[in-house]
């Protein structure tokens, strides 16, 4: 009976063990295989070295001295190392590693990337078409340095995207989620929105929260043959505070025959007047309809009660966008 047991633990151990060899050279030679196909493309896509460790429950994969350049788009990617974490025994989901300072590129300019913490995390369904089922992405203390001399920074974010639970949601619905905290915006596009420099240096937080519905899944085949198209757009909170200014948004929209969004978002702000000053500053708003526009924003204000406070409704219909009784502008696209 023992040796019975013990041929068992043995023939176990050793099919672990090829399962093992065999999948860290297949991951090896996937990867391997992408950078061959990109340069082939006409890509820079070179690695020092790429390695697969943390036998026996671990694919560790780490690629060193990574640079890859699209020359069509201009684009590229520098690191000193990029790693992907999986378990063994539950390949479908992965983890990537950032290393603390990066660069990315285009013909206008070289951004350095620095960081404390970057790493994501990607589960698909058990399939062939590699259905997203959830990613979530952590940034802690990022900063971005420019080489035409600007800079930026945030002190944490968080990127979370999961499929909608199946009954509680339409089909191909994802829950997003965006947690942003101390965000300081390039100082040129700071300056131009707050001129006289009375908010503060950051943003103090923004979080996001919606649950778009498309007419597919995000998988393997929205990639390789184009995205599913947005049907419908549910604002659960887009909320924002920087200085005494504050938004929070909620509502539906739906796509209608060409498109554009339809439907109704709840506005409410506090210390609207500045938003409108920097909504034409940043060019979202006309200028000669800034005077209109406060106008009658102050007489829906006075309603609530209080001056500075606004509780608006923001209308899209037939190809129109109302902002109260307000027009003022075309319906965005939605796809």
């Amino acid at each position: 009976m023992m040796r019975t047991l013990l041929f068992a633990v043995v023939i176990g151990a050793l099919a672990w063990a090829g399962y093992w060899v065999v999948g860290s050279r297949a991951k090896q030679a996937a990867l391997q295989g992408w950078l061959d196909e990109r340069r082939a493309a006409g890509w820079v896509a070179d690695a020092e070295d790429l390695s697969v460790q943390g036998f026996p429950n671990r694919f560790d994969t780490t690629v060193r001295d990574l640079n890859l350049a699209d020359p069509q788009s201009g684009w590229a990617w520098a690191a000193p190392w990029f790693q992907i974490f999986a378990l063994s025994y539950k390949p479908n989901h992965i983890i990537a590693v950032w290393p603390p300072e990066q660069s990315v590129a285009n013909p206008a300019q070289r951004i350095t990337v620095t960081n404390q913490d970057m790493r994501g995390s990607v589960r698909f369904t058990p399939s062939t078409n590699l259905a997203l089922d959830q990613a979530i992405i952590q940034l802690d203390t990022l900063a971005l340095r420019s080489s035409q001399g600007w800079t930026a920074a945030l002190g944490e974010g968080q990127l979370a995207i999961r499929r909608a639970e199946p009954g509680a949601a339409p089909d191909h619905a994802y829950d997003v989620n965006l947690k942003a905290r101390s965000l300081r915006l390039p100082e040129g596009v700071r300056d131009t929105l707050d001129p006289t420099g009375l908010l503060p240096q950051a943003i103090q937080k923004a979080d996001i929260r919606l649950t778009p519905v498309f007419d597919a899944p995000w998988d393997r085949i929205a990639v390789e043959t184009g995205p599913p198209a947005l049907q419908i757009l549910n604002v659960g909170n887009v909320s924002f505070q920087w200085g005494d200014m504050s938004m929070t948004i909620v509502g539906r929209l739906d796509a209608d025959d060409q498109g554009l969004a339809q439907g109704d978002l709840n506005i409410i702000a506090r210390n609207w007047r500045e938003m409108l000053d920097i909504s034409v500053r940043a060019g979202w708003l006309p200028g000669e309809l800034r005077g209109s526009l406060e106008t009658g924003l102050a007489l829906l204000a006075r309603a609530t009660g209080q001056t500075n406070r606004l509780d608006v409704t923001l209308t899209f219909k037939d190809g129109q966008t109302r902002l109260g009784p307000l027009p003022i502008g075309k319906a965005p696209r939605l796809n």
